[in-house]
């Protein structure tokens, strides 16, 4: 018994958790002085491949593995699935991430578009999860508003992000958690 209500007060301390949303600080549009998000995203990248945002992981030639990550990655093209260089200029530990963002400006208006950007924030995603994880946390919020502006995006800028279990996780955890009290009575 006491076993499962270890299990429920987990349970319950994760609902809270995902219940309670994350908030974070970043990006607002600012007809003043206009920016491409998508300029934000490479530099935010570059910034951690630079170490000037500083990834909290040993020195293990992440940077390296995520440019080539990012190099023979795939995204959504013109009819096809192709290489994600024709988005990517650069991506190297010395020069940093460099983008082609003037190829997504009319993601607003050409699906497309929309579907190349929205596979490049998720490239960046799936590269950063695989070699560098520590770093999703600081990538979310700058994805994230780079998602929001490109219609019908569905990337999830932290799904590699390995914490505690939120949203659908959580249910299930409280699913089991509930089952086991009840086993157990």
């Amino acid at each position: 018994i006491n076993m499962a209500r270890a299990v429920l007060a987990l349970a319950i301390a994760c609902l809270a958790s995902a219940a309670s949303g994350t908030t974070f600080t970043g990006w607002t549009y600012d007809p003043e002085n206009p920016s491409e998000p998508f300029d934000n995203v490479a530099a935010k990248v570059t910034n951690m491949i630079h170490n000037l945002d500083p990834v909290d992981r040993k020195q293990d030639n992440w940077q390296g593995g995520f440019c080539t990550c990012m190099e023979n990655g795939h995204i959504s093209s013109w009819y096809q699935y192709a290489s994600a260089m024709y988005l990517i200029d650069t991506c190297n530990p010395t020069d940093g991430l460099i983008l082609r963002s003037g190829h997504l400006q009319d993601r607003h208006t050409e699906p497309l578009e929309g579907m190349m950007a929205c596979d490049t924030l998720k490239l960046v995603s799936y590269c950063l999860s695989h070699h560098a994880p520590e770093a999703l946390e600081a990538w979310q919020p700058v994805c994230s508003n780079a998602r929001y502006t490109t219609p019908a995006c569905n990337a999830d800028c932290s799904s590699a992000f390995h914490g505690h279990p939120t949203g659908f996780g959580s249910l299930v955890l409280a699913f089991f958690a509930v089952v086991a009290v009840l086993i157990a009575n």
